[in-house]
């Protein structure tokens, strides 16, 4: 019964000295008087923002291919050991050497991403 009374005390005082946030709203008056200058800053800056999504796509493409490379490491294992009889040890070696760089490069691409965004084709 104690527990009961002190965890019912606690939760009121840490939950009763906080107040509940007022809600405010904008304006409709300021809404149309801004819109106009929203729309014109909009129009201004479409076409920075369509090459940085473009970017920022061919940077998502070649994440993607990163990671689908990483799959040429146990490729290359099983041209190495499979394939040796028939020569594929030289190609199997340089799969495992691609899919093995193949994590750093999708580490890469990742982190690269935000930067695809603004512009600049890594």
């Amino acid at each position: 019964m104690k527990k009961r009374i002190l965890i019912l005390i606690l939760i009121f005082a840490g939950t009763g000295f906080f107040a509940a946030p007022k809600a405010e709203a904008m304006d409709p008056v300021t809404i149309a008087i801004l819109a106009p200058a929203a729309m014109r800053m909009a129009e201004a800056t479409h076409p920075y923002v369509m090459y940085g999504l473009g970017c920022a796509a061919r940077g998502l493409a070649k994440a993607g291919m990163a990671g689908f490379r990483i799959l040429y490491l146990p490729w290359g294992i099983v041209q190495c050991t499979l394939g040796l009889p028939l020569g594929g040890f030289g190609p199997g070696v340089g799969n495992i050497i691609e899919g093995g760089v193949a994590p750093f490069e999708l580490v890469f691409r990742i982190l690269m991403l935000p930067v695809n965004l603004f512009g600049v084709d890594v």
